[in-house]
C-alpha cells in the first residue's frame, strides 16, 4: 500500500476540452514544440502576455471539465483509508484549483507550474516527498502522459499510466497500466522493480 498518491489533472482526473494543438495556433506555437518550453523562450512582455492568454484557456477548459467515471469515488476511498493525495500539473494553479473545488476533491496538495518548474522536471514531486516526509518507493504518481512517466522515474517513485481505455505506448515503461479508475487498486498492487 502506497503512504501517497499524486495525480496528473487534464487527462487524468479530469476530461476538458483542451486542445493543444488549437492552443499553440492561438498563441502562435509552431508544431512540434511543448507549448510551455517554446513560451520559456520568448522575450519577457511576449511570454507574460502569452502566459496570461493561456491561463484564459486553462480556466475556461477547467469550467467544462468532468471527473473521469470512478475518480471521485476513488479519492473518497483514499481519503478514508488516509492515504494523502495530491495533484501535479503543467496546469496554472488558478483553473487546478477551480477544478479540486468545483467538485469538492479531497486534495492534500496542489502543485501546479505556478509552484515548481514543468514536469518532466521531478522538482514537484520532490515536494511531496519532502512535505510528507515519504521515500520515493512510497509514492505513487499516475499521470496519462510520457512527461508523468519520465518525471516519475526522475523523482525515483513509482509509475502508474492512466489509458482510460486507450493504447499505451511501447516506448512508455510505467509501473503500473491503469485503463479505468473501477480497478485501480487491482492495477496498482505493489511489484518489486526488475
Amino acid at each position: 500500500m502506497y503512504k501517497g498518491i499524486v495525480f496528473d489533472l487534464d487527462g487524468t482526473l479530469i476530461d476538458s476540452p483542451l486542445c493543444f494543438q488549437s492552443i499553440r495556433q492561438e498563441l502562435d506555437i509552431p508544431d512540434g514544440h511543448y507549448i510551455l518550453e517554446y513560451l520559456e523562450l520568448l522575450p519577457p512582455p511576449v511570454k507574460k502576455e502569452k502566459l496570461q492568454r493561456l491561463q484564459d484557456i486553462e480556466v475556461e477548459a477547467a469550467q467544462k471539465a468532468v471527473p473521469f467515471p470512478g475518480v471521485l469515488h476513488l479519492l473518497e476511498d483514499l481519503n478514508e483509508r488516509e492515504i494523502p493525495v495530491g495533484i501535479f500539473t503543467r496546469n496554472c494553479r488558478v483553473a487546478a484549483l477551480h477544478v479540486v473545488d468545483n467538485f469538492r476533491m479531497t486534495i492534500n496538495m496542489v502543485i501546479t507550474r505556478d509552484d515548481a518548474p514543468a514536469k518532466p522536471d521531478p522538482s514537484g514531486l520532490q515536494k511531496f516527498l519532502a512535505q510528507w516526509n515519504l521515500e520515493g518507493e512510497n509514492l505513487l504518481f499516475v499521470g496519462d502522459f510520457r512527461f508523468d512517466i519520465e518525471c516519475g522515474k526522475r523523482a525515483g517513485v513509482r509509475t502508474a499510466l492512466f489509458t482510460n481505455g486507450g493504447d499505451v505506448a511501447e516506448d512508455l515503461e510505467p509501473d503500473y497500466i491503469v485503463h479505468h479508475y473501477s480497478a485501480f487498486w487491482e492495477c496498482i498492487r505493489p511489484k518489486k522493480r526488475s
